[in-house]
């Protein structure tokens, strides 16, 4: 990253760290529509950091995009922060216009709505055409974030120029960065925990065992960030790019909160402790979007279709970082 792009992200880390608390999380959880810390991000600009200056913007593309989307994860914001800002570049892209000051979702194929409940406009695909509609969110929570099951569709907002798979793809890059996020803060909670904790005498990092789990959550971890971040190279979100991130957030989720509990023990799983305000939502992006095996599959079907004899000639050629 530049000099500039830094700033941008240390200072959106700051007001992050600000804002967002565990206990103001607790209380969207529990119904609070989360009006007040929406309008603090929206009154800061970085949702908006992705439109074009004129727009009001900061202009910035996807790779510098990555670092706000992974912050929101790993500060746990229980508003759809992202969502909003990768929605409204799309439309400011084909010169429209978002309705004012709404917090808005991105509804592929899922079944479950991240921050669906708390939206009120969503970016839907009809037909191959993203199409950005007013909605209403409900059904089971089953992880308590605010997320819904089903969407009720209403009036159209706009609709944008044809892309199958748009929007499923935005869906899966956010949700992957969003993983990634949350996870590094998982990592963190786990080193620190295992630092501080007493057990017959000695730090629970001092025990092999623990040191060896913990050697696993950090590789898991890390490998996802650098696949989520794989996703918001270029100009637009490529499918391979897309799909390789997500598998890999989805696989690596299943260690990190399994390894993380396991390290916590009972604690990690009580509403007082705050491990399962993240692992909760790792298991809710892991669901929304595609599953492992999905995008394994269209990761798969690239490969076959690529030509190349060599599958460390797609690899490269396909997942490699791009040269400017």
């Amino acid at each position: 990253m530049t000099d500039e792009d830094t700033f941008l992200t240390e200072a959106f880390r700051r007001q992050l760290a600000g804002l967002v608390t565990p206990e103001g999380i607790r209380q969207i959880e529990a119904g609070d529509a989360g009006a007040g810390l929406w309008q603090e991000l929206e009154d800061s600009g970085f949702v908006n950091a992705m439109l074009p200056e004129e727009a009001g913007g900061a202009g910035i593309g996807l790779a510098q995009a990555f670092p706000l989307i992974f912050a929101a994860g790993e500060f746990c914001v229980p508003v759809p922060f992202a969502e909003t800002m990768i929605v409204r570049a799309m439309l400011s892209a084909q010169g429209l216009a978002a309705p004012d000051g709404a917090p808005l979702i991105l509804a592929a194929a899922s079944p479950t709505y991240p921050c669906g409940r708390l939206a009120r406009h969503a970016l839907v695909e009809r037909d191959g055409v993203p199409t950005l509609v007013a909605v209403a969110g409900s059904g089971d929570d089953v992880f308590g974030t605010a997320a819904a099951a089903t969407l009720a569709e209403g009036e159209v907002i706009a609709v944008l120029s044809p892309s199958p798979g748009a929007v499923m793809l935005a869906a899966a890059a956010v949700a992957s960065a969003l993983t990634a996020g949350a996870m590094a803060r998982v990592l963190e909670m786990s080193l620190r925990y295992a630092s501080e904790r007493q057990q017959f005498g000695r730090s629970l990092g001092k025990f092999q065992a623990i040191q060896q789990q913990l050697a696993v959550l950090a590789e898991q971890v890390l490998s996802a960030q650098v696949a989520a971040r794989s996703a918001f190279a270029g100009t637009a979100f490529d499918p391979v790019r897309v799909a390789a991130a997500k598998c890999r957030a989805n696989e690596a989720a299943t260690h990190v909160c399994n390894i993380a509990h396991a390290i916590h023990g009972a604690i990690g799983a009580t509403w007082e402790f705050d491990l399962q305000l993240y692992t909760r939502r790792i298991k809710q992006w892991q669901l929304a979007f595609g599953s492992e095996s999905y995008w394994g599959g269209r990761l798969g079907m690239a490969r076959l279709a690529s030509g190349h004899d060599l599958t460390s000639d797609f690899l490269r050629l396909q997942l490699g970082a791009k040269v400017a």
